[in-house]
C-alpha cells in the first residue's frame, strides 16, 4: 500500500508533462485509469519477482518518480544479466537489446555489471552481427525478425554506427508487402521504431537511407491496414503499433489513423483487466503518454565523455541501536547527483549502503540507509553534509565535486 501511495504521488505530479507532448491526448476524466495501470505495473516489481526490462523502460519514459522501484529494477537487471553471461544461460539478442534500452533509460553504466567484465553494448553488437550474418547466408535471422528490430533500435539509441549496417541488411530482407505471422504488427512496430531512429542518425549512406525509408513505408501500410475499430492488430499489439505511429508520424498522412479512437478503445479496456500483466501494461503505457521506445534518446544523462570523479561517502549512526560508521569511495561521472552516488555505493556494497527514498514535493527524500529509518515519533532523520556543512539541496539535485566528502549522519531535529 505504501509503495502504491508513493507511485501515485509521483504520477499525479509528473504524469501531465507526458500527455502534453502526445500526438493525441488522454482526456482529464480518463487519466485516472492510466494512472492506475501504471501503479499496478510498478507494484508488480519486487525482490522475489523476475525483473522485466520493459517495466523499467515504461517507468522511465513516463517520468514516474518511484525511485525505489526503479533502483531495485536496475539492480535486478544488472545481476540477472551478469548471471546469464557468467553461467552461459540463454540471452538472445532481443533480450540484450531490451536490457540495454531499459538500463540506458535509467542512465545506468552499461559497462559495469556485478562480477562481470562484459559491456552490454559490445555484447549487443556481437549478437546483432550474428543475426545479420544469418540473414545474409540463409535469409532468416538466428532468432526472430522481432528481435532484430529491437537490436537495430537499441544500437541506434546508443548511437552505434553498426545500427546503420544492420538496418540496411534488415530492410532489404523484408518483403515489399510484409504480412502474416513472420511480419506481425508487433514485429512491424519495433522495426519501424528502429528504422525511424536510424533515419535520424548522421552519416547514413544515401542508398541505405532510401532502402530503409521505403521499407518504413511498407511496414506502416501493413500497420495501418491492420486497424479494426480502434485496435491495431489485436489488443496486445496496439501499444507497440501506437508507439511506432507516433515516432513515424512524418511518414504517413494523418487522416490514415484516428489516434483518439485508438486511445479511447484501449483505455476502455483497462478496467476490464486486459492489460493486467506487467508486459502488456509496459508496452501500452508509453503510447498513452505520447512516447515511444525511441524516446529514450530524449532522456538527459551525464555525458559519456564526462570525466570520472571520486566521491568519499560515509554513513554514521550513534543514536539508535548498534552504532556504525561505514565509508566507501565511489567513482561517478562528473555532473552526477548525490542520489546517483548513493545508488553506485549501494551497487558496490548493498549490505551497508542500501537505502530507501520517498517522493516529496522537493524531490527524492531519503527515509532509511543501512536498514535504519527515520521516525517522526523519535524525531530522527538522515542529514547530509559536505564535510561539516549541511547540504541545502536534496539528494536528487545536489552534484558532488571531485574528492568531496559526503556524510550521511543519523540525526535528531
Amino acid at each position: 500500500m505504501k509503495q502504491a501511495i508513493i507511485v501515485c504521488a509521483g504520477l499525479i505530479s509528473l504524469i501531465h508533462s507526458c500527455w502534453a507532448d502526445a500526438i493525441c491526448h488522454v482526456s482529464d476524466t480518463q487519466k485516472s485509469a492510466v494512472s492506475s495501470l501504471a501503479i499496478s505495473m510498478a507494484n508488480s516489481v519486487g525482490p522475489c519477482v523476475t525483473p522485466d526490462p520493459s517495466v523499467l523502460l515504461a517507468l522511465n519514459l513516463g517520468n514516474v518518480s518511484d525511485i525505489n522501484t526503479k533502483h531495485l529494477l536496475v539492480k535486478q537487471l544488472k545481476e540477472d544479466a551478469s548471471q546469464k553471461i557468467n553461467q552461459n544461460q540463454p540471452f538472445s539478442s532481443g533480450k540484450v537489446a531490451l536490457y540495454v534500452l531499459a538500463l540506458q533509460s535509467s542512465c545506468s553504466d552499461l559497462t559495469e555489471l556485478p562480477n562481470c567484465n562484459t559491456d552490454l553494448v559490445h555484447l549487443l553488437k556481437t549478437k546483432t552481427q550474428e543475426e545479420i550474418d544469418s540473414i545474409k547466408i540463409s535469409g532468416s535471422p538466428l532468432t526472430t525478425w522481432y528481435q532484430v528490430g529491437l537490436d537495430v533500435l537499441a544500437l541506434c539509441v546508443m548511437s552505434q554506427p553498426s545500427a546503420i549496417t544492420a538496418a540496411d541488411v534488415f530492410a532489404k530482407a523484408i518483403p515489399t508487402n510484409p504480412s502474416g505471422h513472420t511480419f506481425s504488427v508487433d514485429t512491424a512496430a519495433v522495426a519501424v521504431m528502429g528504422f525511424t531512429c536510424v533515419l535520424q542518425m548522421q552519416d547514413v549512406p544515401a542508398d541505405t537511407f532510401g532502402t530503409v525509408k521505403f521499407t518504413v513505408g511498407a511496414l506502416l501500410d501493413m500497420i495501418l491496414d491492420a486497424q479494426n475499430n480502434g485496435l491495431i492488430g489485436n489488443i496486445y499489439s496496439t501499444g507497440l503499433a501506437g508507439q511506432a505511429l507516433i515516432v513515424a508520424k512524418s511518414y504517413y498522412s494523418s487522416e490514415r489513423w484516428d489516434c483518439h479512437q485508438t486511445l479511447q478503445k484501449v483505455i476502455n479496456l483497462i478496467p476490464e483487466g486486459k492489460f493486467s500483466l506487467p508486459i502488456a501494461a509496459a508496452q501500452l503505457l508509453p503510447f498513452l503518454w505520447g512516447k515511444s521506445y525511441v524516446s529514450v534518446n530524449e532522456i538527459l544523462c551525464p555525458s559519456n565523455d564526462a570525466p570520472l570523479i571520486s566521491v568519499d561517502y560515509t554513513i554514521f549512526n550513534d543514536l539508535i541501536g548498534e552504532p556504525f560508521k561505514y565509508s566507501i569511495v565511489v567513482s561517478v561521472k562528473e555532473g552526477s547527483t548525490l542520489l546517483q552516488v548513493m545508488q553506485k555505493a549501494a551497487e558496490l556494497n548493498p549490505k551497508h549502503f542500501s537505502f530507501q527514498t520517498e517522493t516529496s514535493s522537493w524531490g527524492a527524500y531519503v527515509t532509511s540507509i543501512n536498514n535504519l529509518g527515520g521516525s517522526t515519533n523519535d524525531k530522527t532523520y538522515w542529514q547530509f553534509f559536505n564535510d561539516v556543512t549541511p547540504l541545502n539541496e536534496g539528494v536528487g539535485t545536489y552534484k558532488p565535486k571531485n574528492k568531496e566528502h559526503i556524510l550521511a549522519i543519523f540525526s535528531k531535529y
